[in-house]
């Protein structure tokens, strides 16, 4: 089944074209196990076929599928949800730009912009706020919970992963809240969109609410992990 009609993709395809480099869509996939306290495997068949769908519009695109369990890597980045999304050029080993879920509805506009993002390296980030963020030495994670029906929510991941893309110590992750409703419940999650900051694996008491510009979410990351 086709989740994009001909004319959406048509005009993915042309977005497409200023893509140079090789993109890699790395997917952690779970198993059928659910572990009590911990939430299920997600829409993962789907994720999959959408990815592959979207990737069949531009020869430089292409999905992957890994196992999370057992994953040092995944785990040592603090990926725990399947299936992740993880967006990168291909041939790297980074991943710390990614999305927990299935990208759709208003959430197809983060997938694609993503893709765009390491297709063409054209930064998100300001320059000012590149510089100001630089010399962070401490481990930033931006959790961002959205949902599909969430116009505003693809703005506050977008800004969260361009500010990751050119900092490798803040990851930035995208989860959708509706698909993983234990972590969202253990994040106190009301409302979306809503972006939760940890520091070196520890969740802090800062927060992002709502769709703010890059300024607020620089301001954030510097308040609980102060530049050196």
């Amino acid at each position: 089944m086709a989740f994009l009609d001909e004319g959406t993709q048509a005009q993915v395809k042309e977005v497409f074209e200023p893509i140079t480099q090789e993109v890699e869509l790395l997917v952690f996939t779970g198993g059928d196990l659910v572990i009590p306290g911990k939430d299920a495997t997600g829409h993962q068949k789907e994720t999959i076929e959408l990815l592959k769908e979207v990737a069949s519009l531009n020869d430089k695109i292409t999905v992957t599928e890994t196992p999370l369990a057992g994953n040092k890597e995944a785990k040592d980045a603090g990926i725990t949800l399947a299936p992740t999304i993880v967006f990168r050029e291909k041939g790297t080993d980074r991943l710390n730009t990614r999305f927990a879920g299935i990208p759709s509805g208003y959430e197809f506009q983060t997938l694609v912009e993503a893709i765009l993002l390491f297709g063409t390296k054209k930064p998100l980030a300001t320059d000012t706020a590149k510089e100001e963020l630089a010399n962070i030495k401490d481990n930033v994670t931006m959790q961002v919970y959205v949902t599909p029906t969430c116009p505003y929510c693809p703005q506050a991941v977008l800004t969260a992963i361009g500010l990751a893309y050119d900092n490798e110590n803040i990851i930035a992750e995208g989860v959708d809240a509706n698909e993983f409703p234990i972590a969202s419940q253990a994040n106190k999650i009301s409302g979306v969109p809503d972006a939760i900051i940890a520091v070196n694996g520890k969740t802090t008491s800062e927060r992002i609410l709502g769709a703010q510009p890059e300024r607020i979410f620089v301001e954030s990351i510097l308040k609980v992990a102060p530049a050196a």
